[in-house]
């Protein structure tokens, strides 16, 4: 029983020193990690134009497609694919015998109408005659009086028919509701066509309209305006084209938190081609406050941001969030609460600021 219990003490013993030499390990591990040490940067300000870029398709200021408002068949073809034409001018011909006929009938009928109506008014001022004298009926006299009513809303039908009639005749001819290119049409006259189907496509190539979206952090200083440059995406062309901003819409965009801007061309050069891919530059105008800080100094961690150095001797770096500008060789141009000669992380370690 004496051996049994020496033996007990001496794994506590044992047990005991093992834990100790742990302990000791650890605080020893402890007291010889080093500082971390970090290398700094300056923050140096600056003065930067903004610019954004935006691509999206070229397209026509007008662009519609034509087709007649009555079904008919197509009986002549006035322009062919590709022909300029100006505002109000015919483009293609129904078969319009029966449209023809049917004005002449309308008009035959608002004059067989109106001889009514006369017929009948010179019955009312006999009737007039008569009953002012005592010498007609009281039946006779309603007579007289409902046939002109009858008579003028004859009158009145007649010409409603007459008036459809001659817009239905004035609808087989398809007119050019503004000056452009016929980009599209048929080949030949003869052709069937339906009330409302398309036939032709007309495009304003007069001008020419881009509509994109800019990041989100333009919307500080983008504005209706503003000078812009086209640049084709065609093969070989790397003259822009000056282009203006049209409209910047007052919210972004739902589903990519963009900001929806138009882009207008004036007088395109033949380089710009309608319904092609470009890519625009847009420039700010005038020059805004900026930093410039050494490119190692820039992360994301989500957003972009550099370490700016702590207050004190024991002061931790403070994470800025910063806006990239423009990227040089060496440096980066930011936007963001940054001071003149603020000393910025170099390279920062992925635990900082956690």
């Amino acid at each position: 029983m004496l051996k049994a219990n020496r033996s007990f003490l001496c794994v506590g013993a044992l047990a005991l020193a093992v834990a100790g030499c742990r302990a000791e390990t650890g605080g020893a591990s402890k007291a010889e990690a080093a500082p971390l040490r970090l290398r700094y940067g300056l923050a140096e300000a600056a003065r930067h134009r903004p610019q954004t870029e935006i691509t999206g398709s070229l397209d026509p200021v007008q662009s519609v497609h034509l087709g007649f408002d009555v079904p008919g068949r197509v009986e002549r073809l006035l322009v062919n694919r590709g022909d300029i034409v100006s505002k109000g001018q015919a483009i293609a011909v129904l078969d319009s015998r029966i449209a023809v006929a049917q004005a002449d009938q309308a008009a035959a009928a608002v004059a067989g109408a109106e001889a009514q109506l006369a017929a009948g008014e010179a019955g009312f001022d006999r009737a007039r005659r008569l009953n002012e004298a005592g010498a007609i009926s009281e039946q006779d006299w309603s007579a007289a009086q409902a046939s002109v009513l009858a008579g003028r809303a004859g009158v009145q039908q007649a010409r409603a028919a007459l008036a459809m009639a001659r817009a239905n005749l004035e609808h087989q001819t398809l007119k050019a509701p503004f000056a452009g290119v016929i980009q599209d049409g048929p080949d030949n006259a003869g052709i069937m066509t339906g009330g409302g189907t398309p036939l032709f496509l007309l495009d304003d190539i007069s001008s020419l309209q881009l509509k994109g979206t800019a990041p989100e952090d333009t919307a500080g200083w983008l504005h209706e305006g503003l000078n812009a440059v086209v640049y084709s995406a065609t093969p070989g062309v790397a003259v822009g084209v000056p282009a203006s901003v049209l409209r910047v819409l007052p919210s972004l965009d739902l589903a990519t938190r963009r900001l929806p801007v138009e882009i207008r061309v004036e007088a395109p050069p033949g380089t710009l081609k309608a319904h092609g891919f470009a890519r625009v530059v847009i420039d700010g105008g005038t020059d805004i406050d900026a930093w410039t800080v050494p490119r190692a100094a820039l992360v994301a961690r989500p957003d972009f941001c550099v370490f700016v150095a702590g207050d004190g001797v024991d002061g931790a770096p403070k994470r800025v969030p910063v806006t990239v500008l423009m990227e040089r060789d060496d440096s980066i141009v930011v936007s963001g609460e940054l001071t003149a000669g603020a000393q910025v992380v170099l390279d920062p370690p992925h635990t900082l600021g956690e």
